[in-house]
C-alpha cells in the first residue's frame, strides 16, 4: 500500500508540474504576443513615412527616367537610320560595274 501511495502522489507532483509548465508557457508566449504588437505599433508610422518618402522619390525620378526613355529612343532611331546608310552603302558597292583589271 506504501507503494501505490508514493507513485500516486509522484503521479500528481508531475500532473501539477505539467500544468504548472502549460501556464507558464502560455503566460510567456502572450507577453511576447504583447510585446510584438507593440513594436509593430511603434513601427507603423515610421514604416508610413518611409512608404511616403519613396513615393516622393519616385516622382522626383520620374522626369529623368522619361528624359532617359526619350534619349534611349533616339538612339535607338540613330541606331536603325545608321544601318540603313551602311546597308546601302554596301548594296550600292556591290552593285556598282566597274572595269575589271587585265593582268
Amino acid at each position: 500500500m506504501a507503494l501505490s501511495s508514493c507513485d500516486k502522489k509522484t503521479s500528481d507532483d508531475l500532473r501539477q508540474q505539467a500544468k504548472d509548465a502549460k501556464q507558464t508557457i502560455e503566460t510567456k508566449t502572450k507577453e511576447v504576443k504583447d510585446a510584438a504588437d507593440q513594436q509593430i505599433e511603434k513601427a507603423k508610422p515610421k514604416l508610413e513615412e518611409l512608404g511616403d518618402k519613396a513615393k516622393e522619390a519616385a516622382r522626383d525620378a520620374q522626369p529623368k527616367v522619361k528624359e532617359f526613355g526619350e534619349k534611349a529612343k533616339e538612339a535607338t532611331q540613330d541606331a536603325i537610320e545608321k544601318t540603313k546608310d551602311a546597308v546601302e552603302k554596301v548594296k550600292d558597292g556591290t552593285n556598282t560595274s566597274r572595269p575589271t583589271p587585265t593582268p
